[in-house]
């Protein structure tokens, strides 16, 4: 009798583990099939178990990496199956159709824009005189020429305080074709330049540029589209000294006492 329990005993152990064996090989094949069954967003073939992610979560071999174009603007890949292909501007950005869409390339939209985010920056406090300002639009060759030794590879604007200019005294230049709520973060990060002179606030380059990103902040935060929500996270991300680590602590500051607080500090 001992030896028929301890044989069926060990029955009981090898069809547990037959049965666990069957269970490992079912799955392994449904991965198998599943993986098989997403298709790249830029050749439309199978994806492999290894693959690559852009920051919208559209996978696509990691091959294609090097070859790959993304948006200058949503860092989205530019394929037909995501974005119904894209643009190449004349000064050499690539840009999605759907970047492109609300792009601000005349004049005549910036308006709407500039009332947008000066309602947006009163309603924390800070005023601006806009007397004597003028904002252009400008390819990233112009741009560069304009910012001249401040310009660096991601520059998208720049704000030039000329005292001599009694027609615009204020100069902005930002980058043409931008999408409306990037345009609008660059432009608060601007006009922040000209805050910060008209109140006669003393900061050195590093503060006053970490500072003036609260601008793009306050814009992309308002928004909270999953666009805004990616700048955002580059922001938080970036480690460059100025506007990077200068941003990290203003917004500490910001997060900490609140906008009324943080202008009166800054002012005082």
């Amino acid at each position: 009798s001992s030896y028929l329990i301890i044989s069926k005993l060990y029955c009981m152990k090898f069809d547990l583990f037959y049965k666990i064996l069957i269970y490992i090989y079912i799955i392994l094949q449904f991965d198998s099939v599943l993986s098989s069954s997403i298709l790249c967003t830029i050749c439309n073939n199978p994806l492999s178990q290894t693959f690559s992610i852009d920051a919208w979560g559209n996978k696509f071999h990691s091959h294609h990496e090097k070859e790959g174009i993304f948006c200058h603007s949503c860092s989205r890949i530019i394929s037909k199956s995501v974005t119904n292909g894209g643009y190449i501007y004349h000064d050499g950005r690539h840009m999605c159709s759907l970047c492109t869409a609300t792009a601000i390339n005349k004049n005549s939209s910036i308006l709407n824009s500039y009332n947008h985010v000066i309602n947006q920056l009163k309603e924390v406090g800070i005023i601006i005189n806009d007397k004597l300002l003028n904002i252009e639009l400008s390819d990233i060759q112009t741009l560069q020429k304009s910012a001249k030794y401040l310009s660096h590879s991601k520059l998208k604007g720049f704000t030039e305080i000329n005292l001599t200019n009694t027609k615009n005294k204020y100069q902005i230049f930002i980058l043409s074709g931008l999408p409306k709520i990037e345009f609008e973060a660059v432009l608060a990060h601007e006009l922040l330049h000209i805050w910060i002179f008209q109140n006669k606030v003393t900061l050195n380059r590093e503060s006053e540029e970490g500072f003036c990103e609260l601008g793009r902040y306050l814009i992309y935060t308002n928004d909270g589209t999953y666009f805004s929500i990616i700048h955002l996270k580059a922001m938080d991300n970036n480690q460059d000294p100025i506007y990077g680590l200068n941003y990290h602590k203003y917004k500490s500051k910001l997060l900490t006492i609140g906008w009324e607080k943080l202008i009166l500090n800054i002012m005082n």
